[in-house]
């Protein structure tokens, strides 16, 4: 099985169902006449060559790097078509949707469907928002409550009782206070890192 993607320069079109309709005739005749020849689609298509050859004589396509499905990657400068293996590296999606952003190429996914434009924002997933006074309020009860059950579960007279409800609640209790240590320590990992760049 593979999954395809597909690029093109133009025209622009910012809706999967228009992008379905615009390769209508390339899906059932091959005919990529509704796009329009561009320098950049060449440029990423021998990029891509370049990072992982589409020649099954190639030292990289002997082993499991190779993303590719179909082989050769057609030579075309209206639209390109990536044939990728599934469990291909995630590496690959990702210079691929970092390619046709740096040259201006439209994306397009038919399994989502999803199209993403070069000019989408980039999210920034490396900021983690910081946490509302609310969140720590919440945490800070959780540990505190489930710290008093602890206690009221080991005084509890009755022994064959006594421990399995200390060793329950024990458990809640670590596991909201691990949770709470990690809001400490991973905003401070946070905060110095982003000091350091």
């Amino acid at each position: 099985m593979s999954m395809t993607l597909l690029l093109w320069k133009a025209p622009h079109v910012d809706d999967p169902d228009k992008a379905e309709a615009l390769l209508g005739a390339w899906y059932e005749h091959g005919d990529d006449s509704a796009f329009e020849p561009s320098p950049d689609v060449a440029a990423v298509r021998e990029r891509l060559r370049a990072t992982w050859p589409d020649d099954s004589s190639s030292e990289k396509h002997s082993n499991d790097s190779c993303p590719w499905a179909d082989l050769p990657i057609e030579d075309n400068d209206r639209l390109l078509a990536l044939h990728l293996r599934w469990g291909a590296d995630g590496r690959v999606l990702a210079d691929i949707t970092a390619l046709a952003r740096i040259h201006g190429l439209i994306l397009y996914d038919p399994q989502g469907p999803d199209i993403i434009l070069p000019t989408d924002p980039i999210e920034e997933l490396t900021n983690i928002p910081p946490f509302k006074l609310v969140d720590w309020l919440k945490i800070s009860a959780i540990v505190l409550v489930l710290s008093g059950l602890t206690y009221a579960a080991a005084q509890i007279p009755v022994g064959w009782l006594r421990w399995p409800a200390v060793v329950i609640a024990g458990f809640f209790a670590s596991a909201a206070l691990f949770v709470l240590g990690c809001m400490i320590f991973g905003r401070r990992i946070t905060e110095s890192d982003n000091r350091r760049t």
